[in-house]
């Protein structure tokens, strides 16, 4: 059997006329060559920068050198219990993900 493709139609809003709608920001009016979504470059190039975000960091504690020997020591203690705490949660979800298949 050959599918045939589903076609979609969108009121221009400068026109007044049904014109094809591919669902593409940069789709016109077949009648007056508007484009059907005013705001749709627009909201393309937001969904576009919204999918550029940037990683946060390893929020782990900042040992400095300059920090005395004693605070060094407890802030290593900090850190290694973030890692745990960390890895526990990773072993978790990892359990729960394996559980439901």
């Amino acid at each position: 059997m050959n599918a045939v493709p589903l076609s979609a139609s969108k009121r221009c809003p400068h026109c007044g006329q049904w014109s094809d709608h591919q669902h593409r920001p940069d789709d016109r009016c077949t009648h007056c060559h508007e484009l059907l979504d005013p705001k749709g470059p627009q909201k393309a190039a937001e969904m576009e920068q919204a999918w550029k975000w940037e990683m946060p960091p390893v929020m782990l504690i900042d040992i400095k050198p300059t920090d005395g020997a004693v605070l060094r020591f407890f802030k290593y203690i900090i850190r290694g219990g973030q890692l745990a705490f960390a890895s526990l949660v990773a072993f978790i979800i990892w359990v729960v993900t394996v559980l439901a298949g």
